[in-house]
């Protein structure tokens, strides 16, 4: 048996335990063990950015203007090359075109760039079906703003079909720019089915065929131009010419009213021309190159008079004394008629002089023209004083006065 001493003693010992115990709860906190082989996730730092205050602005915030960069010149020189096409002068798309018959494929293009295109630039070849065409063709001299004529010779494919060629035009450096389209339509031979019908009624109707239809005999003021059969379908016709030679040359136009017009082609050489037929419809006259003679007529008949008559139809910029501005003249074979900044006025062609009365008020008076080509005429009015033109993208022509 413990004595009291030893009683107290015991208790005094577990007393002490206990308030170390109570202590170590109290300063240090209760940890989580890690388990083996799990990491630990670390805590994000977050960052607080205090806010800025943003002052108002008193208006609008104008952005600033973009920086222009003028357009690099691929040209010689520098200079910008483009093309525009303006309209096909023969052979619109789809055109009906006989299986292997050649045609000619006449553009009007406007020279809608900054270069200068000399003589040395050309209509090139580019994708889809050639057509037998040269792998180029010449482009007229034609200045920036100019407007142009630019054809190519070409035959038909003999498979039936619609048929595009894509061609471009070639500086003289090289580079290669504008976009020009020939779609034909070649028809196919119909096979014909076997059909029991009842014999038809015999009838004297004849065929129905245009003006322009049929055999000529032609003058262009030169030899070997000979005869001429043409095939008028609608207002398109297409033909030969020179078809007693052993190189016969194609014909391919449209025709507006009395008017045909269109492109010539025969070998290496092509062009345009401008014909009115006849009131008879036996006989046309016309020209090729607008001042070049070129006139027809039916068999048994003879040449009109005036055999040729140049082109001057359209719209001009006068030079004149007292007149300048525009000028349009209309033009029906070798009758004329137009208006200019002053008045009117009237007249008759012959070869590449025009000559007629002019109006203004109660003034008249005479006037004589001289086509020069298809761009320029010079002349007068009233015998002694100036009265010139010049189509849009070309210049008054020197001597003004004639």
């Amino acid at each position: 048996m413990q004595s009291r001493d030893q009683r107290y003693r015991t208790l005094s010992i577990a007393l002490v335990i206990l308030i170390a115990a109570g202590l170590a709860c109290t300063q240090f906190p209760a940890t989580t063990p890690t388990v083996p082989g799990q990491p630990t996730q670390p805590v994000a730092q977050v960052t607080v950015t205090p806010l800025v205050p943003i002052p108002p602005t008193s208006g609008p915030q104008t952005p600033a203007p973009p920086t222009e960069t003028p357009p690099s010149g691929s040209g010689p020189g520098g200079c910008l090359l483009s093309a525009q096409y303006i309209a096909d002068v023969t052979i619109p798309d789809n055109t009906v075109v006989a299986p292997g018959s050649a045609f000619a494929k006449t553009w009007r293009v406007k020279n809608n760039g900054t270069c200068n295109w000399d003589t040395e630039y050309q209509l090139v070849f580019a994708e889809g079906n050639q057509m037998a065409g040269p792998a180029g063709a010449n482009v007229n001299s034609t200045p920036a703003g100019g407007t142009v004529d630019i054809s190519v010779n070409l035959t038909a494919p003999t498979t039936t079909g619609t048929h595009t060629g894509k061609w471009r035009l070639r500086a003289s450096n090289g580079a290669v720019f504008g976009a020009l389209t020939v779609v034909i339509v070649v028809p196919g031979t119909p096979t014909p089915t076997p059909t029991m019908t009842p014999s038809p009624t015999p009838t004297s109707t004849a065929p129905s065929v245009g003006p322009w239809d049929g055999h000529w005999e032609t003058n262009c003021g030169a030899s070997l131009c000979g005869t001429m059969d043409l095939v008028q379908t609608g207002n398109i016709v297409t033909g030969r010419y020179a078809t007693d030679t052993s190189t016969p040359g194609t014909i391919n136009g449209l025709i507006s009213g009395d008017r045909l017009s269109g492109t010539w082609s025969r070998g290496r050489d092509s062009g345009q021309f401008d014909w009115w037929m006849g009131g008879s419809g036996a006989k046309w006259r016309g020209n090729y190159g607008a001042i070049n003679t070129w006139c027809g007529h039916r068999t048994g008949e003879s040449d009109p008079s005036p055999c040729g008559v140049g082109t001057f139809d359209g719209n001009w910029m006068a030079v004149c004394e007292g007149c300048n501005g525009a000028i349009q003249i209309i033009q029906n074979g070798k009758d004329f008629t137009g208006t200019y900044v002053n008045g009117t006025f009237s007249g008759t062609i012959d070869g590449i002089k025009a000559t007629g009365t002019w109006q203004a008020g109660p003034n008249r008076g005479p006037f004589t023209w001289y086509l020069l080509n298809s761009q320029q005429f010079n002349g007068n009015y009233n015998g002694g004083s100036k009265w010139c033109g010049y189509k849009s993208g070309s210049s008054e022509p020197s001597p003004c006065l004639r």
